[in-house]
């Protein structure tokens, strides 16, 4: 009996799979608008501000208020990263700073006059200043950020934020 009811059990099984699952072959059809939301570049009410992880830099999401949200930017950007955003491996390179970084949009530019020095920074450091800035609300797309260093006579240094994340010259992160 037991040879009888694996025969029936395998013949069971194999009409199953010839059977299918009872549902037809059908071709595309619409399933309605196209999906809205998710990543944006700066949604209303947060900032979006860059830290470090062994691939390079990150964007994380803060809420912002209302006012000088290029100023919030850069100030969260100097507050480090959350616990929870330390939890999931985000750091900084930015040295503790002697004073705030200054941010301000001039002439179609962001202006940031830093505390320290460039050459004294770590690159990922420079990319966490300049995309963080170049991210912020209202700034506008793909700005030049003029980095100004403290005690430095002349022109300030002209970069942008690439689409890597990372700083560059602004002749070489120029939109095509």
């Amino acid at each position: 009996m037991p040879r009888v009811l694996r025969h029936l059990a395998a013949v069971l099984a194999a009409a199953a799979t010839v059977a299918g699952c009872g549902i037809s072959d059908t071709d595309a059809r619409p399933a309605g608008d196209l999906v809205q939301g998710g990543l944006t570049a700066n949604p209303a009410g947060s900032l979006r501000v860059y830290f470090v992880t062994p691939q390079g830099t990150w964007p994380v999401s803060r809420p912002a208020s209302a006012g000088a949200r290029l100023q919030q930017a850069m100030d969260a950007l100097l507050d480090g990263p959350t616990a929870a955003e330390r939890a999931r491996g985000l750091i900084t390179q930015l040295p503790s700073a002697p004073q705030p970084v200054r941010a301000r949009t001039a002439k179609g530019r962001v202006q940031l006059h830093l505390p320290w020095l460039v050459r004294d920074l770590r690159p990922a450091a420079v990319s966490q200043l300049v995309c963080t800035a170049a991210e912020a609300p209202g700034v506008g797309d793909d700005p030049v950020i003029e980095v100004f260093e403290p005690g430095m006579a002349g022109r300030p240094w002209p970069v942008r934020c690439d689409e890597s994340g990372s700083a560059v010259p602004a002749e070489q992160g120029a939109a095509s």
